[in-house]
């Protein structure tokens, strides 16, 4: 695992207290319930794009080979009345 940092926050009791009985019922420690909540809000989001992105590309979508036809089969969707 990479060199970790420190970080030490202050909380109110009754937030502690609630947080510790999450983590005792999910057999981690508080710890870890906190480094996973912060991932989860705050550092999911940058990588949910390029998630995105892997996803779609993995389906293997046939698509034509040359872009006049690719064109044109996006222009006829358009003209259908879906969304670009």
């Amino acid at each position: 695992m990479a060199a970790t940092r420190k970080a030490q926050i202050l909380m109110e009791p009754d937030e502690y207290t609630r947080l510790a009985a999450i983590a005792a019922a999910q057999g981690v420690s508080l710890s870890a319930l906190v480094r996973a909540a912060v991932r989860e809000k705050y550092l999911r989001a940058a990588t949910a794009p390029r998630e995105a992105v892997a996803q779609i590309c993995a389906l293997q979508l046939p698509l034509p080979a040359e872009w006049d036809e690719l064109e044109q089969l996006i222009e006829g969707r358009h003209d259908a009345g879906l969304p670009r």
